[in-house]
């Protein structure tokens, strides 16, 4: 086997070095922006990214959200189909990702990385209000640690291509028995690490970084514990759908969590019947990439 990456060499490229842009301009606006911020100035702000915004429209447009007639400016996206918040979710997760180019790490997949993106922050959300009062810990942006929590591995793909690519192929064993076992070997870290990082250098959120740093930890009770177990539940979950078409009792978790048998059943049906859509919507998520 080639030498791995050392830990220490990624970790001092992700933070150090100049081949890591700045978080972008349109992000950190988003970001910064008053909680009484109108939709004038969000639609504004999107306007100024045409490539973001023709996406964002594609996605508006979606037989998934269903808006009869269509919409055909950001303000409408924002105002009749979206909302304000689940629009800077997406924008942000778009802008962020896009940072990073994975064109050359042929065996990262745009389509199931924003797939997997997606419906982890659509089922956080969705399960979100199931959880106990005293666990939610008053998380507005639960849509946005979904949609961001792996995007550490657009950073590997972007610094370690080949390295990241040769990890992708190598075969599921006792040894690599998940995808992150199989960076880990390559890499001899993983995506939560570089997300970790990264998120770190960028002055994101706290719950943010947790998440980032932590949701594939199933005894992870740290900051933010509810909220990352969460996420980490979901993207169980979403690379499922992924995978076999179909989610999967995870009961004692479900039980710690506080996720009732209603919610859980109320979540699945608002996913069933929606793969060709969600498809559709991850595509369209991956344009850039």
């Amino acid at each position: 086997m080639e030498a791995r990456v050392e830990a220490a060499e990624v970790r001092q490229r992700i933070l150090l070095l100049r081949e890591i842009p700045p978080m972008p301009l349109i992000a950190q606006k988003i970001l910064c922006m008053s909680p009484e911020a109108d939709m004038s100035e969000l639609s504004d702000t999107i306007e100024q990214a045409p490539d973001i915004a023709a996406r964002l429209l594609g996605m508006a447009n979606a037989a998934y959200f269903g808006w009869p007639g269509g919409v055909r400016t950001i303000y409408d996206a924002i105002y009749k189909v979206l909302g304000i918040k689940l629009v800077k979710s997406f924008v942000l997760g778009l802008v962020c990702s896009e940072v990073f180019d994975v064109k050359k790490c042929t065996g990262f997949r745009p389509d199931q990385y924003w797939f997997t993106a997606m419906v982890t922050a659509q089922i956080s959300q969705s399960l979100l209000p199931a959880l106990d009062s005293s666990l939610r810990q008053d998380i507005d942006n639960i849509h946005l640690n979904g949609l961001l929590h792996n995007l550490g591995i657009t950073v590997l793909a972007h610094l370690f291509p080949v390295d990241l690519s040769r990890a992708l192929y190598l075969p599921f064993d006792d040894e690599t028995p998940s995808t992150t076992d199989k960076i880990r070997t390559v890499l001899g870290m993983d995506q939560a690490q570089a997300g970790g990082w990264l998120a770190r250098k960028w002055h994101l959120p706290r719950d943010i970084v947790c998440v980032m740093e932590h949701h594939k930890l199933t005894d992870y009770r740290g900051d933010f514990w509810p909220i990352v177990l969460l996420v980490g539940y979901a993207e169980r979950q979403a690379l499922r759908l992924y995978t076999n078409g179909a989610l999967r009792r995870e009961p004692e978790f479900e039980a710690m969590l506080g996720i009732g048998e209603s919610a859980r059943e109320k979540m699945q049906r608002t996913l069933d019947g929606q793969l060709d859509d969600l498809h559709t919507m991850a595509t369209l998520m991956a344009m850039g990439g």
